[in-house]
């Protein structure tokens, strides 16, 4: 494996994983549409990740739709086999937040993620 083709994950993810915290990516379930326009989803799908909070970016403080309380949240792509999005949510240390913004590093090591504490 090259560090481009997922070598760097790897790297960061043997090299910083004991420092993130064990947290959880929640991904949405699937929706399904019914003949009358009912609108279901099926059940979440749970995956164990590492991550680590931080207060949010200047740039996330700039950005569109950024409310006091929002904070940056970098989750590890070592072994997450998955795309963040905004249809994502993630418990770190017992407290769920909702993805506001989500992007990966250039080195695609990890995403860093704007999140707002959930419900």
């Amino acid at each position: 494996m090259g560090l481009l083709d997922g070598g760097i994950a790897s790297i960061f993810g043997a090299a910083l994983g004991g420092l993130y915290l064990p947290a959880t990516l929640h991904l949405p379930g699937t929706r399904t549409d019914d003949e009358e326009g009912n609108i279901s989803y099926g059940p979440e799908t749970d995956i164990p990740c590492r991550a680590q909070m931080d207060a949010a970016t200047y740039a996330m403080r700039q950005s569109e739709g950024y409310s006091e309380g929002d904070v940056r949240i970098i989750i590890l792509t070592a072994g997450l086999g998955v795309e963040v999005n905004t249809d994502c949510q993630i418990t770190v240390s017992g407290k769920r937040w909702m993805v506001g913004s989500a992007d990966l590093d250039a080195a695609s090591s990890h995403w860093v993620c704007r999140g707002r504490a959930a419900g």
